[in-house]
């Protein structure tokens, strides 16, 4: 019998291909994502490098342009001329991907569905059979609940997606817009930002607390190992810690700055915008690129961000169909 899963791959323009592509894959993520595709391309990279007992459970899939007449493109892949990617891991129940039109994304949303399909018919087979049913392919009848990707193709899935875990509207859905600063715009050192450092334990417990409040995002509770990192950073002014700002990410050409906060009795006095360009400054003398990112619903930040010249590469999603299980 043939599987279920072959089937539907057999029905669409979507190949799944070995992880020792991945880097291929990653490249095409960089390349038409405009930026908001890096970070996740970033670890598409290091996929060669899973051991070899759960390469099984990474599904990393792209869609190819169909042929004359419809049917899939046959041969080999031409990652030149990709209209999407994702990495699908069932056990997780997640998903990253770069949809670039809704011929892409259907052909995604259709695969998890096929997905979700073959696991029902297993266990089906299992009760028939006189079985009490496998624990582990039940957690299957969610196929996904997370997903995360540049927000078009992430939406053009959406609704799909929720079908397939019984629901009319996500958990919870978060867009960022992704912005960099063009090389020609300028950057300086500021004498008032430092590196933390032991004795900030205080103001960096606030820093966190109050960023939560507000954006409703709880940083790590490690503090000790942050300021080890040597990426958190203050803005102090009169002795006393005024604002606080740490680099997310360190990629090869670009470091993501994230977690820009002034406390709201400072605010008003451009502090939080001397802090960022004193942190390009140092990213740049790292010869490297610098990238952050802000929530869509922010818009007194973007504001600021885009009159100071960083400029909008695209919007980054990410969406909980369920609540945690």
């Amino acid at each position: 019998m043939t599987d279920p899963m072959e089937q539907t791959i057999a029905s669409l323009n979507v190949t799944r291909i070995g992880l020792d592509k991945a880097a291929r894959a990653a490249d095409f993520l960089r390349a038409s994502g405009n930026g908001v595709m890096d970070l996740i391309a970033h670890f598409w990279d290091r996929l060669p490098q899973t051991p070899p007992l759960a390469r099984d459970d990474l599904h990393l899939l792209v869609v190819q342009p169909a042929a004359d007449g419809g049917s899939p493109t046959a041969g080999a892949i031409d990652f030149s001329r990709l209209e999407g990617a994702m990495l699908y891991v069932p056990k997780a129940h997640r998903a990253d991907v770069l949809a670039k039109n809704n011929v892409a994304a259907g052909a995604f949303s259709t695969y998890l569905a096929g997905w979700e399909r073959l696991f029902r018919s297993r266990e089906t087979e299992s009760t028939d059979a006189g079985q009490s049913g496998d624990d582990s392919l039940h957690n299957y009848y969610i196929p996904i609940n997370y997903i995360t990707g540049e927000e078009s193709g992430v939406e053009a899935m959406l609704p799909h997606l929720l079908a397939l875990v019984g629901k009319k509207s996500p958990a919870r859905k978060v867009v960022n817009v992704v912005m960099h600063l063009p090389d020609q715009m300028s950057a300086s050192h500021c004498d008032h930002v430092r590196v933390a450092r032991n004795g900030d334990e205080a103001a960096i417990n606030r820093w966190r607390k109050q960023y939560n409040q507000e954006r409703g995002i709880l940083f790590d509770a490690d503090v000790d190992a942050w300021i080890n990192s040597g990426n958190v950073f203050v803005y102090e002014m009169d002795k006393q810690i005024v604002a606080a700002a740490k680099f997310d990410l360190t990629l090869p050409n670009m470091i993501e700055i994230g977690g820009v906060f002034t406390f709201p009795e400072f605010r008003r006095r451009g502090i939080g915008g001397e802090l960022v360009r004193d942190l390009v400054w140092r990213i740049r003398a790292m010869k490297k690129k610098p990238s952050l990112q802000v929530d869509k619903t922010n818009t007194s930040a973007l504001s600021i961000y885009q009159k100071t010249g960083w400029k909008v590469a695209g919007n980054l999603a990410r969406v909980w169909l369920s609540e945690s299980r």
